[in-house]
């Protein structure tokens, strides 16, 4: 890739990442304070729609959240608020104080991809939420990817496994044994791998107690 192809993509790459946060669900997890207040304000003139609780709850309060902004403190890491650290949990953007081996162990706990320090300023709030949501966005399509990824070799296992039940049961070449899936797929209109798992299955059935 080109220096400019690679500048042209990192700025639409930007452009985009800048357009979603508008109209973005932000809960705003944060005490009625100087910084809650900059915060909230911010997010408004961003253009964030945008839900505030306090303190943490025990599970997450609201549903279509996208972003979480969270006061990271002794108080909100001591809450009954497990939901927090699970996988599923929408990307969360910390507000911190101060910083000490407890704080930077929690952000690590939260796979935070951007912070933002008190007190809180307009600068720097609209660069978080643009990074925390680019960051997602990247894992989510990684994470499909290595599903796609997975469900390709399942398939290429179970159409070797079946063509390896024709070669032992039937004799045939390993050529004649895929030729002979994809003949009777094409006969029922069904794909090669769904004729292969059919086949599979009703072979371990036979020889369920053998």
């Amino acid at each position: 890739m080109t220096l400019r192809a690679a500048k042209k993509r990192l700025k639409k790459d930007v452009s985009v990442g800048i357009k979603d946060l508008r109209q973005i669900n932000v809960l705003v997890l944060h005490p009625d304070d100087e910084d809650g207040r900059s915060l909230i304000a911010q997010l408004q003139r961003i253009g964030c729609q945008i839900r505030v609780h306090w303190p943490v709850p025990e599970r997450l309060p609201a549903e279509g959240v996208e972003v979480i902004m969270l006061a990271v403190s002794p108080d909100s890491l001591a809450s009954n608020s497990p939901w927090l650290f699970n996988a599923s949990t929408p990307p969360i953007v910390p507000i911190i104080t101060y910083e000490n081996p407890i704080i930077v162990e929690a952000l690590i706990q939260l796979n935070a991809s951007a912070v933002i320090a008190s007190p809180v300023r307009a600068f720097g709030v609209l660069a978080a939420l643009a990074v925390t949501l680019n960051r997602s966005r990247q894992t989510r399509d990684r994470e499909k990817h290595i599903k796609r990824l997975e469900g390709r070799m399942a398939t290429m296992r179970t159409v070797q496994q079946a063509k390896l039940i024709l070669i032992e049961t039937r004799g045939m070449s390993e050529i004649d044994a895929y030729n002979a899936l994809r003949d009777q797929a094409m006969a029922k209109r069904e794909p090669v791998e769904k004729i292969a798992e059919a086949l599979v299955k009703a072979h371990e059935l036979l020889h369920r107690n053998d």
